[in-house]
């Protein structure tokens, strides 16, 4: 019999009612059934009312592992008088486990005395004397099991946060996608950072099941007391830092202040049993690892064994735990257990100062750092940062890894394929199909044609000569602010930089349409009248590039505009345009690098909220989050035609391993409906943004789509003179309350707001909060 074949045992009282008497010599008065996990308990009151727990166990557990259980709650007794532990009794025949078999089922007895009192989970509060008290027990338990060893004791329990790995066989049984890629973050964590330091872990007989429901209390007059423990179920050989890592769990659940409890438990364990710096290094994963474990067993069980409510009784604080501490920075926690048990923690990273010094002799100043302070960031999880001091961000802008920081989909997906083949695109290999065809998909039939590259600047390059080759032009049309990327050949089609500090200005070739901004543009409105003016200014310079004899190639935009400040086009500005290119026998060439996949909410592409109709897409930033690899949508004839005897090839552009980071991205976007998500967060954070706006003259406008953002800053809403210095001084303050967003726009007034598609709600809520108060204290 295996885990996935064990079944609790499931007698009712008739069945029960005799094997007290026949197998222990005991009258049976009053029988009860109690909680239990793996084993069917029940109170029995004798006649002398009397009270016991029967333990009724299925064939699944050995005879070996329920003695064990026995000799240790003996042992415990002997040398720890002081509490109180359940003591198993003998049967007539004089053993502590008693065999017997009801309806052809094969099951084990066992009696033990019942521990009077009151369980901790019944306070609403738990006091931190108590949070004390049960990490000096469970200190003082393992140093009697230091050298205990039983024949029992080496079993496995699927509690056991040693027997980790197992749980991914259960994440099936987790029906939410966002549920199911937390815990799949914390089995990465435990691979990545626990597994290949488990061998330097000191190992021993540990209880194993510190919660709130096994500790006994009392009352001594005034005083509320820790009297015992109870269910040693969960007694086995495993690491012995696995012991405070389970209790901090459940008390991490059940605590109003964490840091506080943790600190206060483990000291009290550590000033018992004291515990290592490799030890203490792993616990904050192994806390995670054992939420794993609960919230993974409760779908399990959910699933094949839905009346056993007891193993669901930890599953909403859990979720709630599992979910704060996703949020937090590990490093916070290891520095807090160090100085919890008397150590001053080390650094594991290297200093920022050192940092910046390298970076100041080796690199060039053109390569830029955010903030006045930089960051010295070292982790990341879903839509947090996380800096070598202990600190957490959230990251508010951070388009690139587009379905969270360390996505476990993409990670395995990475990891997997790159230990079996990454070679390039002159062999044939499934990966490349398998995406492309995901890929293609998500596009008009039209666009049916790929090419796969790198980044979203080799996809513009790329873009480029697909369409100077179709149509033979030289001119190329463009959008005031837009930046395409950081080749040669798209800073000369980059007016946010040609225009910018150090630029050269405008190519002979490249010609400008006016920022359509319906806020600070020379025409403003949302509306399609507001679109046909600007159409007009673009049909202008096509007419007079034609009358001058000039081919044109065509038209190279962003679907919605980042760099010039999170602008969007007044509505089908792109539709009208097209149709003028077109016209001219130019191409069409939309930039989906910022707003691709999903990023809108309402849309999957840009250009479907323009109702337009490229010919060339081009993608990067998030197709591979965080993984480098960018791509080139298009025609079959435009596609075609490129080949004109020159081959073109691309090292690593559609490799195998980057194809494995593309599909993942897809899927994960499908399964977690992320694209759903970034709709109604981003409904809801620019309903709140725009309540916050009412109040902040500031704040001259906020717009958005999906989670697409931006709120633009003014020292007046008549004038619209931007509020730069302002804008600056907000992304300094939002850093020190642990928010990460950054300025934009050509007077860089504009807050853009582009965070990882995981962004919550309460995400979104606490930054309006934040930057309320940020706001308020600039005035």
């Amino acid at each position: 019999m295996t885990i996935w074949e064990y079944r609790k045992p499931a007698l009712n009282l008739k069945q029960v009612h005799q094997l007290p008497g026949k197998y222990f010599g005991l009258k049976t008065e009053e029988l009860k059934l109690l909680p239990g996990d793996r084993s069917q308990n029940f109170l029995v009151i004798d006649e002398s009312n009397k009270k016991y727990v029967l333990k009724v166990s299925s064939a699944f557990d050995r005879t070996e592992e329920l003695d064990f259980e026995n000799q240790v709650m003996i042992l415990l007794k002997r040398y720890l008088p002081q509490y109180e532990f359940p003591q198993p009794l003998s049967t007539i025949e004089g053993r502590l486990v008693a065999e017997c078999q009801i309806n052809g089922q094969n099951y084990y007895l066992r009696l033990l005395e019942y521990v009077e009192g009151y369980y901790l989970s019944d306070l609403k509060s738990i006091p931190e004397k108590l949070w004390r008290e049960t990490g000096t027990l469970l200190g003082k338990i393992d140093l009697v099991l230091q050298d205990f060893f039983h024949p029992g004791s080496r079993r496995f329990l699927p509690w056991d946060v040693q027997n980790l790995l197992v749980s991914r066989d259960r994440l099936k049984y987790v029906s939410e996608p966002e549920l199911r890629r937390q815990l799949d973050y914390c089995l990465l964590q435990f691979e990545t950072l626990v597994l290949p330091n488990l061998s330097i872990l000191r190992r021993q007989v540990i209880y194993g099941d510190g919660n709130e429901h096994n500790f006994i209390l009392e009352k001594r007059g005034p005083e509320t007391r820790l009297k015992g423990l109870i269910d040693f179920g969960d007694m086995t050989e495993s690491y012995l830092v696995a012991e405070p890592a389970v209790a901090l769990t459940y008390a991490l659940m059940k605590s109003d202040q964490p840091e506080l409890t943790a600190r206060q438990l483990l000291a009290s364990y550590s000033r018992i049993n004291s515990l290592r710096n490799e030890e203490l290094d792993v616990l904050f994963y192994l806390i995670l690892a054992r939420l794993v474990i609960s919230l993974t067993m409760a779908a399990w069980r959910r699933e094949v064994e839905p009346g056993n409510k007891y193993m669901r009784i930890s599953e909403n604080p859990a979720r709630r735990l599992l979910t704060c501490l996703l949020s937090q920075n590990p490093e916070k926690w290891r520095r807090l257990f160090y100085r919890a048990c008397g150590f001053q923690p080390d650094s594991l990273f290297l200093q920022k100062e050192k940092l910046l010094a390298f970076r100041k002799t080796h690199f060039s100043p053109a390569l830029s750092l955010t903030y006045r302070r930089p960051l010295h960031i070292v982790k990341g999880a879903g839509q947090y940062l996380f800096d070598s001091q202990g600190r957490t961000y959230l990251d508010c802008v951070n388009n690139v890894c587009h379905i969270g920081h360390c996505h476990p989909r993409v990670v395995r997906a990475v990891t997997r394929q790159m230990a079996a083949l990454n070679t390039n695109t002159r062999y044939l290999y499934d990966q490349m199909a398998l995406y492309v065809e995901k890929l293609l998909s998500k596009f008009p039939r039209r666009l049916n044609f790929c090419f796969l590259v790198n980044s979203g600047s080799e996809a513009n390059d790329l873009a480029l000569r697909l369409a100077r080759n179709y149509t033979g032009g030289t001119e190329i049309l463009v959008i005031e602010g837009a930046y395409h990327g950081n080749l040669t050949s798209l800073i000369e089609v980059s007016p946010y930089k040609f225009n910018g500090p150090g630029g050269k200005g405008a190519p002979p070739f490249v010609h400008q349409l006016p920022t359509p901004d319906p806020y600070r543009g020379i025409y403003r409105g949302r509306s399609e009248k507001t679109s046909e003016k600007y159409a007009a200014l673009a049909a202008e310079i096509i007419d007079r590039l034609l009358s001058e004899n000039k081919k044109l190639v065509g038209i190279l935009a962003e679907t919605a505009m980042g760099c010039a400040g999170q602008v969007f086009l007044p509505p089908e500005f792109l539709k009208k345009v097209y149709a003028l290119v077109r016209k001219a026998g130019g191409l069409c060439i939309a930039d989906e690098v910022q707003v691709g996949f999903g990023r809108l909410g309402h849309h999957f592409w840009g250009f479907e909220s323009q109702s337009a109709l490229p010919d060339i897409v081009t993608l990067g930033k998030p197709i591979g989050n965080g993984h480098p690899i960018g791509a080139v949508i298009t025609t079959e004839e435009i596609a075609r035609a490129f080949a004109t005897g020159m081959e073109y090839f691309n090292t690593f552009g559609g490799n195998p391993v980057s194809c494995a980071a593309g599909l993942a991205v897809l899927e994960a976007i499908e399964e977690e409906k992320l694209q759903e998500n970034a709709k109604e967060v981003g409904n809801h954070f620019l309903q709140e943004l725009r309540k916050l706006q009412k109040n902040q003259p500031l704040i001259g406008e906020v717009r958005g789509s999906g989670l697409f953002i931006g709120v633009e800053l003014v020292q007046d809403r008549q004038t619209k003179i931007p509020a730069s210095k302002e804008a600056a001084l907000v992304i300094e303050k939002m850093k020190t309350q642990g928010i990460l967003v950054s300025t934009d726009g050509p007077a860089r007034n504009v807050l853009k707001i582009k965070p990882p598609l995981v962004f919550t709600r309460e995400n979104a809520d606490l930054f309006v909060e934040k930057l309320a108060e940020v706001l308020k204290a600039l005035k």
